[in-house]
């Protein structure tokens, strides 16, 4: 008697844990987010079968959906909440959207930020999903550009001293300031430097440069009469 008491009573819990979800369950109401997608241009060069291309998917894959060939999309069974709806092309870039879906069934829209999330800029609803751009895959080679040469630093620092001193030589028109300039003395490099050629061969040959012996004056010899 014992047993079937406890067997009847497991019976009747199981049974309400049953109904109350399925209260809940039937409480829950679900929506549907609907929207079109615009056909790309034709400099996204993208063929006649876009939109089968195209995958839609709501917080990472939970939801997802397809796009008719007219461009429009449904993506159902959503619970009310706070969604990102993301569409991914193999080769256009879509900007994704900030849904919300209040629990009376309004739906609003808006532009995702990441960088100022409290900037708010509202979309029309049902969405409408532009393509902007098509992805980059591959960084475009660089080509060769006469302004990049003249914006070297080597090349400004060669060119720039030369230019200024043909633009003072003509500006200066003071006769005793252009003996000045002339008459300054610019260091000069001493001859006990070693040639460049000398120190490439004493690099791959591994030798070290041989000393230059430093000139003695030479003694005065007297001729003898």
């Amino acid at each position: 008697m014992m047993m079937m008491m406890r067997l009847g009573m497991r019976l009747r819990l199981g049974m309400r844990l049953g109904q109350e979800e399925l209260s809940t369950h039937s409480a829950t109401t679900l929506y549907t987010i609907e929207g079109i997608i615009l056909a790309p241009g034709p400099g996204l060069r993208v063929g006649a079968q876009w939109p089968a291309d195209i995958k839609l998917s709501i917080d990472n894959g939970e939801y997802q959906g397809f796009v008719r060939r007219d461009g429009n999309f449904m993506i159902s069974g959503i619970p009310a909440g706070s969604y990102v709806l993301y569409a991914h092309h193999a080769d256009i870039f879509f900007q994704p959207i900030r849904v919300e879906i209040a629990r009376n069934g309004n739906i609003r829209a808006r532009q995702l930020s990441h960088i100022k999330p409290s900037h708010v800029v509202k979309l029309p609803y049902p969405l409408l999903l532009k393509p902007l751009e098509r992805r980059k895959y591959f960084r475009t080679r660089e080509q060769w550009n006469l302004l990049d040469y003249v914006l070297n630093p080597m090349v400004l620092l060669m060119v720039v001293p030369l230019l200024m001193m043909l633009l003072l030589s003509r500006l200066i028109t003071d006769p005793e300031t252009k003996r000045e300039i002339e008459s300054i003395q610019f260091p000069q490099i001493p001859n006990n430097m070693p040639d460049l050629g000398d120190l490439l061969t004493s690099f791959v040959t591994g030798k070290r440069l041989p000393e230059k012996k430093k000139p003695t004056p030479g003694t005065a010899h007297k001729r003898r009469n």
